[in-house]
């Protein structure tokens, strides 16, 4: 940073420095002519370069702590920029009025962004009630003999997933304050998982799924155990979503190994997976793919959810899937230490 600093002082006062030697030249040259002898010369010459040299270390500190300033303004927002003249002073009054301006833009975004969020969430939380009332209505009339079974099934499911849904946009926007909202413990995976199989249970019957739990030895991992339930239903329900195609029973295969350190957990469908062009894509947010086209309920979020949660969690999830072939999720987690 300093050479590069130095070449451009050096250019910023090459007129400077032009006008010195030509200068010095003609001081010479006129003494050269009027027969002067060499000590006459030098003494005077001797003067102007050591005043020169003074100044021109004293005009390098003060480029330096203000170039050096401007650097750390952009590191360190209230960072004092040093001006040493009447230009630098300038400079620093137009940053502190763009800073200024640009704090209250800032302030005016952040603002608006509350409100929106507040309005969403109050929205949101308002379309929770209307989707309860449904599963009591649901609750009260499956008892009724003369009621089409298959009917009330067909509406509870459908409910679920416009419960999910509103789960989904409640977790995207509970992500933006997510340091506020997490504590990291040790979590009994297995017993994790067979909670979140229990909660989905009719919605594995509906769909034909069954699911296979395989845990070879008690699996304690470090997480969050919210977030990690959000991230796992997520993958569970997308699991059975895209398993729920043809006539004839289908499994969801859950695994957990690990060692002294890692703890990895593997989720696999026997669904229609997916294309190797749509896998690098994802977990991006809204990316449906091909398999979007297909299933209406497609949201593209729910992914892009896990990701998130997983890196903030300092979790690794990574996907493999081929087309007919199904899919596997796996998340690697820290062991308990």
């Amino acid at each position: 940073m300093s050479k590069r600093l130095f070449k451009d002082f050096i250019r910023d006062k090459s007129c400077f420095l032009c006008f010195y030697l030509i200068n010095t030249l003609c001081l010479i040259l006129f003494f050269n002519l009027t027969d002067r002898k060499i000590i006459e010369i030098a003494y005077p010459f001797s003067l102007s370069l050591f005043l020169f040299t003074i100044m021109f270390i004293v005009e390098w500190f003060k480029y330096y702590n203000f170039n050096f300033s401007l650097d750390h303004v952009i590191q360190e927002e209230n960072h004092r920029i040093k001006a040493y003249n009447h230009e630098q002073k300038r400079v620093e009054e137009i940053i502190n009025l763009v800073n200024e301006k640009h704090r209250n833009n800032i302030n005016k975004l952040k603002e608006k962004y509350e409100q929106r969020s507040w309005f969403i969430t109050q929205w949101i939380h308002r379309l929770k009630t209307p989707l309860s009332v449904i599963d009591l209505i649901i609750q009260k009339y499956s008892k009724n003999s003369s009621i089409d079974l298959e009917i009330l099934k067909d509406i509870e499911v459908e409910n679920k997933s416009l419960h999910d849904s509103v789960e989904q946009v409640l977790t995207l926007l509970r992500l933006e304050e997510f340091e506020r909202d997490y504590e990291v413990a040790t979590i009994d995976l297995e017993e994790a998982l067979r909670k979140l199989i229990n909660d989905r249970k009719s919605q594995f019957i509906y769909n034909k799924v069954f699911p296979i739990l395989e845990c070879k030895s008690k699996a304690y991992v470090l997480s969050d155990y919210k977030w990690n339930e959000v991230m796992l239903s997520q993958i569970i329900s997308n699991s059975i979503k895209y398993s729920a195609n043809g006539n004839y029973n289908k499994k969801l295969y859950i695994s957990i190994e690990n060692n002294e350190k890692y703890t990895t957990l593997s989720i696999k469908d026997q669904g229609i997976g997916m294309e190797e062009y749509d896998l690098k894509k994802v977990f991006e947010p809204f990316f449906t793919g091909e398999n979007g086209r297909k299933y209406r309920n497609s949201s593209g979020i729910g992914l892009y959810i896990c990701k998130k949660i997983s890196r903030k969690l300092g979790h690794t999830i990574k996907i493999y899937s081929k087309p007919g072939c199904g899919t596997e999720v796996k998340i690697t987690y820290l062991s308990k230490l």
